[in-house]
């Protein structure tokens, strides 16, 4: 089963590049969705101010931020493995990444 939160991988067919993702998206409408919203990770950590760090310690396999800006849905049967899961203590960190990278935090 899909859960918000999952950190799962996914191969992005464009780029060709295995990522790990975060699932977006409340748990009672995941199931019927067949498009996942996600936000891809990335090792190449830039210090943006809406990138969010995560490391080993949060159960990845190393350094590595989160990427608002390459937000997407994907088809749920091409998410992968599950990987870890993204800490729940964190999600207002995400919440205000999200929104200053869509223009809602005005």
């Amino acid at each position: 089963m899909i859960e918000r939160g999952d950190i799962r991988w996914y191969h992005f067919s464009a780029s060709g590049k295995r990522r790990p993702v975060v699932v977006l998206g409340r748990d009672e409408i995941l199931p019927s969705l067949a498009q996942i919203p996600v936000i891809p990770l990335s090792t190449q950590i830039r210090g943006l101010p809406w990138e969010v760090q995560l490391s080993a310690a949060e159960g990845l396999p190393g350094a590595c931020v989160l990427k608002p800006e390459w937000m997407r849905s994907v088809e749920r049967s091409q998410l992968g493995p599950q990987i870890s899961s993204f800490p729940a203590h964190r999600w207002p960190e995400l919440r205000r990444a999200l929104m200053y990278v869509l223009g809602l935090d005005l």
